[in-house]
């Protein structure tokens, strides 16, 4: 309870209240007790030096102890106090008191003894068997320079008490109706002064939850106003300054979570403080705990024999490579450190890049150099053999001659269907063909391309069929192109097809979309060349593909042709049970039907 201030100021409020009530009684009754008991001892005082004068004369004889006595008794019933009257010996001689006794005893209390030297002497004592105070006053009686007796009174001040101890009452009682007083005047002066307070505390909670719209009511302009206008103005600029972190905030997540580098970030203990989506991916995390333990790993498998971190302040950029061989995936890790004002690592800051894209275009880059050489170097070793032997003598044998030209026409031919091929896939890759788009008829199409291949088809004794169905809608393509395609799927159906085989063309409708396959019974595809089939210059069988005089990219430019317009191709094949490519490419439906199946062949 006490902890609260309200409480607090009340409780001093009241202590100091009660002090000065406590410090101004105290000094009341000593001054009330100081003067009673000085205007007592004064009385006391006058009575004895008046009863002393009238006893001058009578201590010295002896026949007037009859008229001393009378006189004792007056002033004693006069004064209500206890009057001795002592002899020059300090024996009492007469007394108020009505204990027969006390005549002729000795006084021997030391204010008697003083007043016997013929020094006024006084006590103040408490009486055990009552526990009241007494007043003894002690006067010597002259006669001349000679003490001749003692007027000895003993007056109780249990009167003064009663009147002190009534004070002390009424002052007690004053002080706590005064203290209660106060009580309530400091409760309510301290609720003037929590209640904003708690006000305060209360909108200070809310603005702590996030809530930055309370507003403290300011009704006065004292320090209690001037907190709460600077809490109004604290909470406008928190919320206008949080609304900008947030912005801030938002888009450094927007960045980080849509990145494709993964980002990990450590703090100087070595623990993750945030990893975005790209780096889960790329580490192949999905829970939280996966997270802890294998990013542990990973620094510890990127710095297996040293300290990170001595290694970070030695090194201002640091960048190290390892493998993801689950996902063969090569990864770069670039290492940020970040450090106080003071110069002093806090944490890192790790991007991972993923380079296998870079490293299998590099390695694609490499292979298609070698293999542009290698096709181009076969011819020209040929060209250049032959023609040594034509000017080493050859050229005057003119069978040989002849021979010896056609082959060098031969392979000059194959160069430049490598050099026409790859001008091809040039124009393809920078969209730099000029694309002369027009509605062909399917069915004239295929019968142009097979009466091109026919004598190829008929010498190697390959069947074929073509199957195309009635009311299929025209072609919306660049004829040549798409006759192309053509012209090199069939070349490779009849380049791996025995003798004896057949190859199927078939066609239909779908979604608008014309659908067009190409069956072989050859010898197919392993599994494994599948997936490259597509790359240029890969051949499954590089010796019967050179034969033909193949370049290897055919495929790749058939692909690219339909993919130009459009569609798409797939390819399915297995080892011995032939191959089958499709594609499709855009129709239109309004369009002049014409169709048909032919069937054609050497058995």
């Amino acid at each position: 309870m006490f902890k609260s201030m309200q409480w607090k100021i009340v409780l001093i409020f009241t202590l100091l209240i009660l002090f000065s009530v406590q410090f101004f009684g105290v000094y009341l009754l000593q001054e009330i007790e100081e003067y009673y008991l000085k205007d007592f001892s004064t009385a006391l005082e006058s009575q004895g030096e008046l009863l002393a004068s009238f006893l001058k004369r009578h201590l010295v004889d002896k026949q007037a102890e009859m008229y001393i006595h009378d006189l004792v008794k007056g002033f004693g019933h006069q004064a209500g106090t206890e009057i001795m009257v002592l002899d020059s010996f300090g024996r009492v001689i007469s007394s108020t008191s009505e204990d027969p006794e006390l005549l002729g005893q000795r006084i021997v209390q030391q204010e008697v003894t003083r007043a016997l030297t013929g020094t006024k002497s006084e006590d103040l004592r408490i009486i055990p068997d009552t526990n009241q105070r007494t007043k003894y006053l002690a006067l010597p009686v002259k006669a001349g320079q000679d003490v001749v007796g003692v007027v000895y009174q003993v007056g109780s001040l249990e009167s003064i008490d009663n009147t002190l101890q009534q004070i002390r009452v009424i002052l007690m009682t004053g002080a706590l109706l005064v203290l209660s007083v106060t009580a309530f005047l400091g409760f309510a002066l301290a609720q003037t002064i929590t209640r904003p307070i708690r006000e305060i505390t209360f909108k200070a909670e809310i603005l702590a939850s996030g809530d930055f719209s309370q507003q403290i009511k300011i009704n006065e302009e004292d320090e209690i106003g001037q907190l709460g206008k600077m809490f109004n103005h604290l909470a406008f600029q928190l919320d206008d300054t949080l609304q900008e972190i947030y912005a801030e905030k938002s888009k450094v997540e927007s960045i980080l979570n849509y990145m494709t580098d993964g980002i990990l970030a450590y703090n100087r203990q070595g623990r993750l403080i945030h990893i975005n989506p790209a780096a889960k991916m790329m580490l192949g995390l999905n829970d939280k705990k996966s997270e802890e333990e294998w990013t542990r790993k990973l620094l510890e498998e990127l710095f297996p024999e040293e300290d990170m971190w001595l290694v970070l302040e030695e090194e201002k950029q640091l960048a190290k490579e390892f493998t993801r061989k689950e996902k063969e995936m090569i990864l770069k890790a670039f290492f940020a450190p970040f450090k106080t004002k003071e110069g002093s690592l806090t944490g890192v800051l790790i991007v991972l890049h993923d380079i296998t894209g870079d490293r299998k275009l590099s390695h694609l880059q490499q292979e298609f150099v070698a293999n542009v050489s290698h096709e181009l170097r076969t011819p020209l070793t040929t060209i250049k053999s032959y023609v040594e032997a034509l000017i080493n003598g050859a050229m005057h044998d003119k069978e040989i001659e002849e021979k010896f030209l056609r082959v060098v026409e031969d392979e000059t031919d194959r160069m430049t269907r490598l050099v026409q091929d790859l001008l091809i896939l040039s124009q393809l890759d920078y969209r730099q063909v000029r694309w002369n788009k027009q509605l062909v008829d399917l069915n004239t199409l295929v019968k142009e391309v097979f009466e091109q291949i026919m004598v190829d088809l008929q010498e190697g004794q390959i069947l074929w069929k073509i199957k195309i169905p009635e009311g299929m809608p025209p072609l919306y393509v660049d004829k040549d192109r798409i006759k192309q395609v053509f012209l090199n799927l069939l070349s490779n159906a009849r380049q791996y097809t025995p003798q004896g085989g057949k190859i199927i063309l078939e066609a239909e409708e779908e979604f608008q979309e014309i659908k067009i396959l190409i069956e072989d019974t050859g010898c197919g595809i392993p599994p494994e060349d599948l997936p490259r089939v597509f790359e240029r210059f890969y051949r499954v069988d590089k010796t019967r593909s050179r034969e033909y005089g193949g370049t290897g990219l055919g495929l790749s430019i058939a692909r690219q042709i339909v993919q130009a317009h459009g569609g798409e191709m797939f390819i399915e094949s297995a080892p011995g049970e032939g191959t089958r490519v499709s594609f499709t490419l855009p129709g239109f439906k309004d369009s002049e039907k014409t169709g048909g199946e032919q069937c054609g062949g050497k058995t």
